[in-house]
């Protein structure tokens, strides 16, 4: 089982924050990852993949481009309300180890493409790979950490990708 953390694509200025929608540029990167996913994917793992969003603009943008390169379904995808720029790291593990069982207990193994922002996909994902504390992982917009492991806990996951848009030229 893999958890997917991705950051939204470039936006463009303005305000509230919330609302700040994806520029020209973020939407690029936001379909070339998603392209990038499609390859790396086969399809019945695409099938089995939940895109859990944040509810700002340009995260559900960037989660359009991604859900419409992988050819999800719409029930694929949720949105988070925890998953904010500014909200704290310990309700995003708690979410994580209620809503995403381990190997041994899943009944039909899932997939999961979480799409926020700074600071919170860097704190997450430097938190499951190395526990609380850890060095930050540097997420430009639209990268993507790939996460593998059997229980979603602190320190507990490997890192099997890391990729940003500029990689992929």
């Amino acid at each position: 089982m893999s958890v997917l953390i991705m950051r939204h694509g470039e936006a463009s200025s303005g305000s509230p924050d919330a609302s700040r929608e994806l520029s020209a540029r973020g939407r690029e990167e936001a379909r070339r990852m998603g392209q990038w996913l499609a390859h790396q994917l086969p399809a019945e793992r695409r099938a089995r993949l939940t895109l859990v969003v944040s509810p700002f603009t340009r995260a559900q943008q960037t989660a359009q481009e991604v859900s419409s390169a992988l050819k999800l379904a719409g029930e694929q995808q949720t949105t988070l309300e925890i998953i904010t720029p500014d909200d704290p790291l310990t309700p995003v593990l708690d979410w994580l180890q209620t809503h995403v069982p381990p190997c041994s207990e899943a009944r039909e193994p899932r997939d999961w493409l979480i799409i926020s922002h700074n600071p919170l996909v860097s704190s997450l994902a430097s938190a499951l790979v190395d526990g609380p504390g850890s060095t930050q992982l540097a997420f430009a917009t639209a990268s993507l950490a790939w996460l593998d492991a059997d229980i979603w806990a602190a320190g507990l996951a490997d890192l099997h990708h890391f990729v940003s848009p500029a990689e992929l030229d």
